[in-house]
């Protein structure tokens, strides 16, 4: 195991301005999960309540390589039937591939029929979640919970590898452990190369562990340890990437082979974009009130295609508050979507605040 004092000791500052990042090599390499071409190495994480058919179609057109599904539990998707009300959770569209579904659950006999099932339903990768921080997660042992039993994790990933073609890359998503203890971080590791040689395709790892949920900064030092003692074999970061110059920090001065934007996407679907006109030298585009109104009725339209008018205003008011971050008179707008009772009342939102024109 990589020995974390001597790597920090030859650690630099963190990089955090785009003067900083200038001056340091911008090529970046093209990311590959098996055998599933990524290209540009900024992608969407699974986002829980979020990442539904809409967010990742929305992504897609905006940049991002390749997005993941909100995150399911196996039992609700082996029990899951194909009718109206809950088929979207499946549908995937033609312009979305590639495409990872994401799995979470307890019982190591559930994940490789639920695997299948994902398969079946057009997923190319098969994301398995050993991550998730909620107390309901956890203390159902989902999720994050599985940081603290590697015998558990990996006979979960050894299950979902067998059940599922190999063509299908199987990939992980991991916090840096339950907490900052030696025998956390131990666990950490043998999960970590555990699952690669159970043929992992790739490891996404947050910066934070399970105890932090979300609160303080995320380790880009611990994300850029997992790197160096992973060598060749795929990771990617997540944690505190919530601009695009953000996401082209984490990937020069950790050096993964990827980065997943989680939070920094929702509302911002921009930040692929954006992070892509930065590594090419470009202007950072900033969306303007009226690509902004666009956007969200791209995304509504495509909620409405699988969903009936009341889902679709909750979904998109829920959206919308997200969105009126990027507004200037945010509170205004963030308060204006979160009450608006129907889809005519969240059209009007869009006709008093976003420029049309």
């Amino acid at each position: 195991m990589t020995n974390a004092t001597s790597i920090l000791e030859t650690l630099p500052p963190p990089i955090r301005t785009q003067a900083d990042v200038r001056t340091l090599p911008r090529e970046l390499p093209s990311l590959r999960i098996g055998s599933v071409p990524i290209g540009f190495p900024v992608v969407q994480a699974a986002l829980s309540g979020y990442s539904d058919g809409p967010m990742r179609i929305v992504a897609r057109r905006l940049g991002a390589p390749y997005t993941l599904a909100e995150v399911m539990i196996d039992k609700f998707i082996l029990e899951l039937k194909n009718r109206t009300r809950t088929r979207h959770h499946l549908f995937i569209a033609d312009e979305e591939h590639p495409v990872g579904g994401q799995l979470m659950g307890s019982n190591p006999d559930d994940f490789g029929p639920a695997a299948q099932k994902l398969v079946s339903a057009g997923f190319d990768v098969i994301d398995i979640n050993f991550g998730c921080p909620v107390k309901t997660a956890v203390g159902g042992c989902r999720g994050g919970y599985h940081l603290s039993q590697p015998e558990v994790a990996l006979e979960i990933v050894a299950r979902v590898r067998d059940a599922v073609p190999s063509a299908i890359p199987v990939t992980l998503k991991m916090r840096r452990g339950i907490d900052d203890s030696a025998e956390s971080r131990d666990r950490f590791y043998r999960i970590l190369d555990g699952a690669f040689a159970r043929g992992a395709a790739a490891i996404t790892v947050h910066g934070r562990t399970v105890e932090q949920k979300y609160v303080g900064p995320s380790n880009w030092d611990f994300l850029r340890e997992v790197k160096q003692h992973a060598g060749s074999r795929t990771i990617i970061g997540s944690g505190d990437v919530f601009t695009a110059q953000a996401c082209l920090d984490m990937l020069t001065y950790t050096g993964v082979d990827g980065v997943s934007a989680a939070r920094g996407a929702i509302g911002n679907p921009w930040i692929f974009q954006q992070a892509r006109a930065l590594v090419a030298g470009h202007p950072l585009p900033e969306p303007s009130l009226t690509e902004q109104r666009r956007v969200m009725v791209m995304q509504c339209e495509l909620c409405a295609l699988n969903s009936d008018a009341s889902a679709v205003n909750s979904t998109m008011r829920m959206f919308g508050i997200k969105f009126a971050r990027l507004h200037p008179q945010h509170a205004e707008v963030r308060n204006a979507f979160a009450t608006a009772r129907n889809l005519d009342e969240w059209r009007g939102v869009l006709d008093r605040w976003y420029s049309s024109e």
